[in-house]
C-alpha cells in the first residue's frame, strides 16, 4: 500500500511549473488550502491504508471480500475526487491547476480500482481474482516516481514551504515514509 499513499501524496502536491504568481496570497491562506487539499487527498489514503478483509481458503469469500473493499476505496476516491473540485478557488493564483493535478490524479487511481473491482466481480475463479489483485499492484507501481516530481513542482511554484507547514499535508509524507515500499 506504500506505492498508493506515494500516488496520493503526490496528488496532494502536484501541478505543473510556471512563472511567478501574478498575485500573492498570504501564506497562512496558503497553508490553510494545502492543509484541506491534503485532507481531501488523505481521505483516500487513509482508506487504502487498511487491509482487505480476505478468507483464502474460500473462493467466493476471497473474491466478495477484495470487491467489498475495493468498493471502499473507489467511494473514498470519489469523495476526495469531490472534495478537492471544492477547492479549485483556494487563495493561491495555481489553486485551481493544483487541486485539479490532485483530482486527475485519484480520478486516475479510481479508475484503476474500478477496472480491478470489475475484473474480479465478473471471475470465474480464485485465480483470476488473484490475478486482478496483482494487476492493480503492478499498475500501481508505475505511480511510485510521481511523487518526487510533484513535489517538486510544488516547490517550484513557490508553495513548498507552505506544504510542510500543513499538519495534514505533513501526515501525508509521515505516512508515506512509514509504510514499507514492498
Amino acid at each position: 500500500m506504500a506505492v498508493v499513499t506515494s500516488v496520493l501524496l503526490a496528488s496532494c502536491t502536484g501541478g505543473t511549473t510556471t512563472s511567478t504568481p501574478p498575485q500573492a496570497a498570504s501564506e497562512a491562506d496558503v497553508v490553510a488550502w494545502l492543509d484541506q487539499v491534503c485532507g481531501a487527498v488523505g481521505g483516500t489514503t487513509k482508506a487504502m491504508s487498511g487491509e482487505p478483509s480476505i478468507d483464502l481458503s474460500d473462493p467466493a469469500k476471497l473474491k466478495a471480500g477484495l470487491s467489498e473493499w475495493l468498493g471502499g476505496q473507489v467511494s473514498a476516491a470519489d469523495r476526495s475526487v469531490n472534495d478537492l473540485k471544492a477547492l479549485e478557488n483556494g487563495p493561491h493564483p495555481r489553486s485551481k491547476e493544483l487541486a485539479g493535478a490532485a483530482e486527475n490524479d485519484v480520478t486516475q487511481f479510481k479508475a484503476l480500482l474500478t477496472d480491478t473491482r470489475s475484473k474480479i466481480d465478473s471471475s470465474g475463479d480464485a485465480t483470476a481474482v488473484v490475478t486482478a489483485f496483482s494487476e492493480l499492484m503492478t499498475k500501481a507501481a508505475a505511480f511510485e516516481n510521481t511523487g518526487a516530481d510533484m513535489r517538486k513542482r510544488l516547490g517550484d511554484s513557490g508553495m513548498g514551504e507552505a506544504a510542510e507547514k500543513a499538519a495534514k499535508c505533513r501526515e501525508l509524507d509521515a505516512s508515506a515514509s512509514s509504510r514499507p515500499t514492498s
